[in-house]
């Protein structure tokens, strides 16, 4: 099944697509289903329980917040953690919320909103059950909804009822697949990628909705620049005074791309509007070096940043083809890495070969990374690790720029991360259930 580039990269708040975003869109797509149903004019109380990841860390991701936004009928795209937070105070005053924006139904957030954390229903992971009741309390609709990553939302029945996807031009699920439809087609990566999102968009749809992206992530970089203070675990902001003292010292690229990522993973981690690339927690590389080539990008670029995205959505597509997204942090910051490499090869004008060779030295350092944030937030080491794969991602892009013809080894590369993660304990791909997150040295 192809994969969109809008499926890639999703605006939202932070500081996690999987516990904040993923519940906001299930919440949306539960009262989207109660009007399809006609059941929202008889609907008087609604009710949510989380399930899995999300029952035990959707306290520190703002998973309630995120739920009641949703239901009062707020999309993430125009949500950052303050307006969640202003969602939530109204919630608990009131013991109501508008159902959609509209008619209020009782819902109160400390008892209508369950964490059960003693069992988890069937396919496990991240889920939310929602309930609607009549004037009469009786439960008139139950829905199930499963938050899989990067955003993405699904119901429990969508796999026998889910609708036919359309067949896209030129199919790949592999880095070799990729490249021999470009070359039996002469078509650079980003124009082969743009052909295939016409399939479901129009050409004009596709650029006014990436360059909407593109300028998210521009946004994200320069808040966080500018904004100083501390995050939610107390630490401190770094990236204002880091680009401060980079630009006194006219600083290398790399530095300024490691900068940049780390100014968007800090507005993450405070609940700032980010842009998912390829998950809110890896949201740093993508966002850095398309702001690090715009620093230096002739005016009138705005084609060429779109070219930027739709190459590392190429990359990011047949990563999550080979399930590396599933095997924790080495695999969304990887991919992260992955995707912005070859973005900023292909502004480069770097052949095919050479965009999938820059994001394989990129995602190669990735293998093997637990998933150990400390607290539940996702600070550190998870905005380090945005950072070095910033500057690892530019220095990938430029050394393949030096290779005229690489050997493509992305798809190997990609089995391994994958077999490295399904060898990894379970314990050490999930938010603080092991390593430093709970082996705290006594000082």
């Amino acid at each position: 099944m192809y994969v969109s580039a809008f499926e890639l990269y999703r605006i939202g708040p932070g500081p996690s697509s999987t516990h904040t975003v993923g519940p906001q869109r299930a919440a949306l797509r539960f009262v989207h289903d109660l009007a399809a149903d006609g059941l929202t004019g008889v609907t008087t109380r609604v009710e949510a329980e989380l399930y899995g990841g999300l029952a035990f860390h959707g306290r520190e991701h703002s998973s309630v917040q995120a739920i009641v936004a949703g239901l009062s009928g707020h999309p993430p795209e125009r949500c950052d953690g303050t307006a969640l937070a202003l969602c939530l105070e109204r919630a608990e005053t009131e013991r109501s919320l508008p159902l959609g924006g509209r008619a209020r139904v009782a819902f109160d957030p400390a008892h209508d909103l369950r964490f059960v954390v003693n069992h988890s229903l069937a396919y496990d992971g991240n889920a939310v059950r929602f309930l609607a009741r009549n004037l009469r309390g009786e439960v008139i609709a139950s829905r199930v909804y499963f938050s899989t990553g990067g955003g993405t939302v699904l119901a429990d029945d969508d796999a026998t009822h889910g609708a036919a996807m359309p067949r896209v031009p030129y199919p790949f699920r592999t880095g070799e697949a990729l490249l021999a439809a470009c070359q039996s087609r002469g078509k650079k990566i980003s124009d082969l990628v743009r052909a295939n999102e016409c399939t479901y968009f129009s050409p004009g749809e596709m650029r006014a909705g990436l360059s909407v992206v593109a300028q998210a992530m521009r946004t994200s970089v320069e808040r966080g620049l500018a904004t100083e203070g501390v995050l939610r675990s107390g630490s401190k902001r770094m990236a204002p005074s880091r680009s401060d003292a980079a630009r006194a010292t006219a600083a290398a690229p790399a530095q300024f791309a490691s900068i940049y990522a780390t100014a968007v993973a800090e507005e993450n981690a405070a609940g700032g509007r980010v842009v998912s690339a390829p998950t809110a927690g890896s949201a740093g590389p993508v966002a850095a070096l398309l702001q690090l080539w715009r620093d230096s990008a002739p005016l009138g670029h705005q084609e060429r940043a779109i070219d930027f995205l739709l190459a590392g959505a190429a990359v990011g597509a047949l990563l999550r083809a080979a399930g590396v997204q599933q095997v924790g942090c080495q695999g969304e910051v990887g991919v992260a890495a992955a995707m912005a490499a070859a973005g900023f090869a292909a502004v480069q004008n770097a052949s095919n070969a050479q965009v999938l060779y820059a994001a394989e030295c990129a995602l190669a350092p990735h293998l093997g990374l637990a998933c150990d944030p400390g607290g539940g937030h996702i600070e550190q080491p998870c905005i380090e690790r945005n950072a070095l794969a910033a500057a690892r991602a530019h220095d990938a892009a430029l050394a393949a720029l030096r290779m005229p013809s690489p050997r493509l080894g992305l798809d190997v590369l990609a089995r391994s991360v994958v077999e490295s993660g399904r060898a990894m304990a379970g314990r050490y791909k999930s938010t603080s259930i092991g390593g430093v997150a709970v082996n705290v040295a006594e000082c």
